[in-house]
């Protein structure tokens, strides 16, 4: 039987993957693991730990799941994952009994190791552990950041187990964007999964992806091109695309910065990738709203780098950001001016309503209504089938995530010490 459980979903399977490879290759068995999508299986398991990873935005649906395994079950319930991280308190408050927070590759091993010693019980041994939250006696306990100073070290998938998943090549990115979790989660310096790394573990895909926040940064600190490290590694891939397998690069689930599109990657992309569509963001076609939420690119970079992208036949999939906090109708012309612009030139436009997420300098901001022209334009769009995207879905949920911050804000621990708070 199954002491310990994996919750995985579709939305976490990335993350446990690695983790899997990360517990591994620290002498864990993970054959010891139950990891299942199948929720009604780990209630038959009946085990004495489940792991969770979450975003903020899934926290309604985990909720109902911690209800019936704090009925059903005596289990011990841990949760990682941006919301840990950045709520750990009200993860807590949610029914869990552990929030790991920071990077999770060593402290779930210890974590794990030590509930297994002590018949999986809190006690005052689990405050050795850096990056845990948790009530011991009913007194609130927190560890600290956990930071993982290379995480290269650890696999991108167990050896053992079939699981895999898109490989993190890069961690981290010094932009700091005031809406966006990843600079606070994991560094203002890029780190890069060295390029042998890559092509060995690359060999266990048919399609090969990545994940990184800026796939034409790899091999600097993040904000400069080093084009002899990113050919490097794109040229390393190579046989790997003789024996057959395809090579998408820059492409979901990675983007690129705009500004990092030149002739120069471009060209890299044509002789070594197979993806003949980039995505990138835009965010905004004000160029003071770019400069409010930190972007640190204007929308002349964007427009060059989309003319550079259909110079090379390469198809531009934009990314924008609608009810901003403090957008209103003149800011949102102007986006829907420079989306006609996107489209009439031939790219793809993907639209999201801005969500404010803890941990990040925007946590506290209101998202703006939109304008009745932005409504009909991108229901017009998207009916033509020029716009993508899931900003309907998101204004509701955006409303839920402000009542949640409002209810229940806490000063978030962060990567990179305080964050600041510009609402």
């Amino acid at each position: 039987m199954h002491e310990i459980a994996i919750r995985m979903t579709r939305r976490n399977h990335n993350a446990f993957v690695h983790l899997l490879g990360a517990l591994e290759s620290q002498g864990f068995d993970i054959g010891d693991l139950l990891v299942t999508k199948d929720f009604s299986e780990i209630l038959r398991a009946n085990p004495k730990v489940v792991l969770y990873s979450f975003f903020t935005e899934e926290i309604w649906d985990v909720e109902k799941e911690i209800e019936i395994l704090r009925e059903k079950t005596n289990a011990l319930l841990v949760a990682g994952g941006h919301h840990a991280t950045a709520m750990p308190k009200h993860t807590l408050k949610m029914g869990f009994d552990i929030a790991a927070v920071g990077e999770g590759e060593e402290l779930t091993f210890q974590l794990l190791t030590a509930l297994k010693k002590n018949n999986f019980k809190l006690t005052k041994d689990l405050m050795e552990i850096k990056g845990l939250a948790f009530y011991l006696n009913e007194n609130f306990v927190f560890t600290g950041f956990a930071k993982v100073e290379d995480f290269t070290k650890f696999p991108p998938f167990a050896e053992s187990s079939h699981l895999i998943a898109p490989i993190e090549i890069s961690r981290g990115c010094p932009f700091g964007c005031y809406y966006c979790q990843t600079p606070y989660t994991k560094g203002f310096r890029m780190r890069h999964r060295p390029i042998d790394q890559i092509v060995k573990y690359s060999r266990r895909m048919r399609d090969i992806r990545y994940i990184t926040p800026n796939a034409f940064a790899y091999g600097s600190p993040g904000a400069t091109l080093k084009l002899d490290k990113l050919e490097a590694l794109l040229r390393a891939l190579q046989p790997l695309r003789k024996e057959g397998r395809r090579l998408f690069y820059g492409t979901f689930p990675s983007e690129v910065r705009p500004e990092f599109i030149k002739p120069e990657t471009l060209e890299l992309l044509l002789k070594y990738a197979d993806n003949r569509r980039l995505a990138i963001g835009a965010q905004s076609g004000d160029n003071e709203l770019l400069k409010a939420m930190h972007r640190l690119h204007t929308t002349e970079d964007v427009k060059q780098a989309i003319e550079y992208m259909l110079e090379y036949d390469i198809e531009p999939v934009v990314d924008f950001i609608v009810g901003l906090p403090n957008e209103n109708e003149e800011n949102q012309r102007k986006s829907i001016e420079f989306m006609k612009w996107i489209i009439q030139k031939g790219g793809k436009v993907r639209a999201h309503y801005f969500m404010p997420l803890p941990g990040t300098p925007w946590a506290r901001c209101k998202p703006s209504p939109l304008s009745e022209e932005m409504k009909k334009f991108l229901g017009r769009m998207a009916a033509k089938g020029y716009i993508e995207g899931s900003w309907g879905v998101q204004i509701e949920l955006s409303r839920k995530l402000q009542r949640l911050i409002e209810e229940f804000y806490e000063e978030s621990p962060s990567y990179v010490g305080e964050v600041k708070k510009i609402c």
